[in-house]
């Protein structure tokens, strides 16, 4: 009988432990930090070449945290450049486009000011130092 009091108590702290097991509470949907940062940007108060023009942001397939960058820094380079989204903040690392200009930046997102860029060109030996602010 103390056997079966036992395998009672037993089952009964078994059952209790699965029943106490929290579910963790869902935040919504997931949002892709990247999507805020899509799409095409007009360019203005770019301090550097002062062209107003346009860039095209779109989300790099291959990369969760990455995104395309065409017509960055008023380069007509074949390729996209790449940048990667982290919260507000897009960087564009050190790379060199198909124009041969070396690059890097770094851009904060305000949802009523666009994007505040502060970026590095360096084109023929020439550096610059940029800022631009990209709107929608």
């Amino acid at each position: 009988m103390r056997s079966l009091n036992r395998y009672f108590l037993l089952i009964m702290l078994l059952l209790s432990v699965s029943f106490s097991c929290t579910v963790e509470e869902d935040d919504g949907p997931y949002v892709d930090p990247r999507e805020k940062f899509l799409g095409e940007w007009n360019v203005n108060n770019e301090i550097c070449n002062k062209y107003r023009y346009v860039v095209v942001i779109s989300e790099d397939p291959s990369n969760s945290v990455q995104v395309l960058i065409y017509n960055f820094g008023f380069s007509q380079a074949v390729e996209p450049d790449t940048a990667i989204v982290a919260g507000n903040t897009i960087t564009l690392p050190w790379q060199i486009n198909s124009e041969k200009w070396e690059i890097n930046g770094i851009g904060k997102y305000d949802e009523k000011e666009g994007i505040e860029w502060t970026y590095s060109l360096l084109i023929s030996g020439d550096l610059q130092s940029c800022t631009a602010t990209y709107t929608k």
